[in-house]
């Protein structure tokens, strides 16, 4: 199916969904932060509406989606939620653990880089979408300034992941991370299946460069903060 077609179904489908009053959430300035203790890097209890949030990590599989997701459910949990799929290689079930809702989720597999940043900035500009994830390798200053605008008249949250080396390119995210991989606290403990360092890079709001470390526990906790890794260097 053709990326322009996809886009027209989901206008429709938003359409949808505002007649039939399925939106009766207030709007609100900031959406909730869904992983509780992000905060302390974030500043206030949540994200901001209608802004560009950059996930940076080294390599694939390096835990950034499953991140970005569990942290922004607030923003499509009442809305639609769209995944641009670039590489082609995201598998819907792969969703279900952070309780994404398939009947209100569209992903989009464009052909080609340019199609996924046209996609990006049309679903970031339609409102009724909470939140949009896309891949994106190479983003110059222009191009991110116009998904940025793109997010400011949409009203969601624009997550996009990308490569470590990202972090030298110049950004108007109102947060960009960096998601690093670390060994389990003890190799032969069962408790914590996962752990990760969050650094965050850029605030437009405030500039104390702090880092967390994230766990994803086998119980019923699931994903938690951990600790705090205290750092006052400012951030550039």
């Amino acid at each position: 199916m053709a990326t322009r077609q996809i886009i027209a179904e989901l206008s429709q489908r938003i359409r949808t969904i505002e007649r039939t009053g399925q939106r009766s959430a207030p709007q609100t300035d900031i959406i909730l932060n869904g992983l509780q203790g992000l905060e302390r890097l974030l500043g206030e209890a949540g994200w901001p509406r209608g802004c560009l949030v950059e996930w940076l990590a080294e390599g694939r599989g390096a835990g950034s989606t499953s991140l970005a997701l569990w942290a922004s459910r607030a923003a499509w949990r009442d809305n639609l939620l769209v995944m641009i799929d670039s590489r082609r290689e995201l598998h819907a079930p792969a969703t279900m653990p952070f309780a994404v809702d398939l009947s209100r989720t569209v992903f989009i597999r464009p052909e080609q880089p340019l199609d996924a940043l046209w996609s990006l900035e049309q679903t970031l500009r339609t409102r009724g979408i909470g939140a949009v994830v896309c891949d994106v390798e190479k983003l110059s200053s222009q191009a991110c300034r116009r998904l940025q605008l793109a997010a400011e008249i949409g009203g969601g949250l624009g997550i996009l992941l990308r490569p470590a080396n990202a972090r030298r390119q110049p950004s108007f995210a109102e947060f960009r991370f960096l998601v690093q991989p670390l060994p389990p606290p003890n190799p032969s403990a069962v408790a914590v299946s996962r752990r990760w360092r969050v650094e965050l890079l850029r605030a437009r709001r405030q500039f104390a460069q702090r880092s967390i470390v994230v766990e994803l526990s086998n119980d019923s906790d699931g994903l938690c903060v951990a600790a705090e890794l205290a750092s006052a260097t400012p951030a550039a």
